[in-house]
């Protein structure tokens, strides 16, 4: 053991060793690791701290925190973007497919509401929701509740993002109120490919959106 010792000793005086650790450093250093060494444990066991809940309201921050997802079946489907959803407990939801806007339907028969003739694609739209969604049963991603306290949902169709679909096939602009940067910022690039491919209202010559349909007829948005 001894002679290991002065074999260590002798190599040790032939080696160059930093600074640091010939002068005075070297037991600060020694006591830092040894109390590291019994810290680590407890250091360890520490818990990690945890995110600070966002504050709810209807800023476009706060909406871009998502409610608990829901799932239910749709029973019905009001015009483009309006669906009547029962939940497995049997509670109905009125949807509004959030962030889109399909063109306008015909409007008639109400003595307080200008009739109009709809605009193309508006029955097209409709139609194509109905088929894709009536009595399926679909998951929604809500975001709250629009004025008239219909709950604001991307609807989900197994992996198919209904939402996103009608924006990519040409069946409805992106709505510019809408206030989820994440979902509106999916709905954009769709929106610009549909507009490249000429699918669907893009086809138009000079479509026009329908809150701009809307104003010029003195519409109230439905």
């Amino acid at each position: 053991m001894r002679r290991t010792f002065m074999f260590a000793s002798h190599a040790l005086q032939g080696a160059w060793i930093p600074r640091w650790r010939r002068g005075g450093w070297a037991l600060p250093a020694c006591c830092l690791l040894l109390a590291l060494t019994w810290a680590g444990p407890a250091l360890a066991a520490k818990p990690a701290p945890q995110a600070t809940p966002e504050p709810s309201g209807t800023s476009a921050t706060a909406l871009d925190v998502t409610e608990p997802q829901v799932w239910g079946t749709v029973r019905a489907v009001l015009g483009g973007t309006n669906l009547v959803v029962v939940t497995p407990e049997i509670t109905r939801l009125d949807v509004r497919l959030l962030g889109v806007e399909p063109p306008e339907l015909p409007r008639q028969g109400r003595p307080d509401i200008q009739s109009t003739e709809g605009q193309p694609f508006g029955p097209e739209a409709a139609t194509y929701v109905r088929d894709l969604l009536v009595d399926k049963q679909v998951r929604l991603e809500s975001y709250g509740k629009d004025r008239a306290g219909r709950t604001l949902a991307v609807v989900w169709l197994g992996d198919i993002n209904v939402n996103l679909t009608l924006v990519k096939e040409g069946f409805a602009w992106v709505s510019p109120s809408i206030a989820v940067p994440k979902v509106r910022a999916v709905l954009e690039v769709a929106e610009r490919q549909a507009q490249v491919g000429k699918y669907g209202l893009w086809a138009l010559p000079n479509p026009e959106p329908p809150w701009e349909f809307r104003k010029r007829h003195r519409l109230p948005a439905e």
